[in-house]
């Protein structure tokens, strides 16, 4: 669920990915290049302050096509882990919007669609457990940047809702950690993520940037939280960029102790905090 790369999701970590990127993608374009493509590595792939890998590295790369007119689109992946996402190991990411500037203040409108292939709530183990219910999610998403500051709006729009969540599947005893929390609704459409981002040069080169971000999840009880995010960028030779930072949330409890959804025996603090280290490159 996504943050670390590409520059069009905060989670950002996913966004979405910010973790490495010391610019937002909410910028207005340059007229060129029109296409460009990123690849890096980090330490774990955090999306929105949840663990997506299990602990361990990711590594991602995108492209990105920006017409001069200010409409974009672009894709990305990185892998994820199949113990968090059920008979997964990708998560494909296509996303296509405009951009547009008004003075020293940028706006970026689009569509971003989550894509988890092969990956369903009826395949955790053991077999049969959830009815048939898939992770993709589309969200409509809308921000502003002025300057250093960048806020940002994202809403699921589909049945689907929260990466799939509803009360088959989500339901009040769902998590170990927390029984009385979970999906109160038939599913979670409507739920959304609003953050706010800064990303300030302090000296040439060397970039500092602070996140904050509220998950709300439409129809539950228990399941909203927030998260934070410090760290810092070296802009290197090159078109490499090297990053730390470290997150953490408050108010993710559920995902405490969260046990493997491939069945293994394993549990994971899904909402720890955590430093990421990554490296980076744009062509």
């Amino acid at each position: 669920m996504k943050t670390a790369l590409r520059t069009v999701r905060t989670g950002l970590l996913i966004g979405l990915p910010a973790l490495v990127a010391p610019a937002f993608a909410e910028e207005a374009p340059a007229a060129a290049p029109e296409l460009t493509a990123n690849i890096g590595l980090v330490s774990e792939y955090v999306f929105r302050g949840i663990r997506q890998t299990w602990g361990n590295p990711a590594i991602q790369g995108g492209v990105d096509y920006a017409h001069a007119s200010g409409f974009y689109a672009g894709a990305w992946m990185s892998n994820t882990s199949a113990n968090l996402y059920a008979n997964a190991n990708v998560e494909i990411d296509l996303y296509g919007g405009y951009r547009g500037a008004v003075g020293d203040f940028s706006y970026d409108v689009g569509l971003l669609q989550f894509i988890f292939p092969k990956a369903n709530y009826d395949k955790i183990t053991p077999a049969g457990s959830y009815a048939s219910k898939t992770y993709d999610t589309t969200e409509l998403y809308l921000s502003g940047t002025w300057q250093w500051l960048n806020v940002k709006y994202s809403r699921a729009l589909t049945d689907v809702g929260y990466f799939g969540f509803t009360s088959n599947n989500a339901g009040f005893g769902a998590f170990p950690n927390k029984p009385n929390a979970g999906v109160t609704g038939k599913d979670t459409t409507g739920s959304w993520y609003i953050e706010a981002n800064i990303a300030y040069e302090f000296i040439p080169t060397w970039t500092a940037t602070l996140h904050a971000g509220r998950q709300t999840i439409a129809n539950s009880k228990g399941l909203d939280y927030s998260d934070y995010k410090v760290g810092v960028t070296k802009t290197m030779p090159g078109a490499w960029t090297l990053g730390l930072a470290y997150t953490t949330t408050v108010g993710a409890d559920y995902w405490k102790n969260y046990p493997s959804v491939a069945g293994n025996g394993t549990t994971k603090d899904m909402n720890a905090g955590t430093w990421i280290a990554s490296v980076n490159r744009v062509f």
